[in-house]
């Protein structure tokens, strides 16, 4: 029993690091909207999207304002 845990314990350690070491996916490129990180996470921000109002200096650094004369809130360029 001991010697079937031994094996197992061992075959285990070397399967986690060939998962682990997958390649990260990368973000997938905005074709034809303004790349940015808004609130930590990757988003594609053009004119008329759907936008928060507490990141609307995330959104100034990009060339954009979140305006509320929409409801919901939308992207306007500056």
């Amino acid at each position: 029993m001991r010697l079937w845990f031994a094996t197992a314990l061992v075959l285990a350690s070397l399967a986690l690091p060939a998962v682990g070491s997958a390649a990260p996916v990368a973000h997938e490129a905005c074709s034809r909207d303004t790349p940015a990180t808004i609130g930590g996470q990757h988003k594609c921000l053009g004119a008329g999207e759907y936008c928060a109002t507490r990141y609307e200096r995330q959104y100034e650094r990009y060339g954009f304002i979140c305006s509320t004369h929409y409801d919901p809130p939308r992207l306007r360029r500056t």
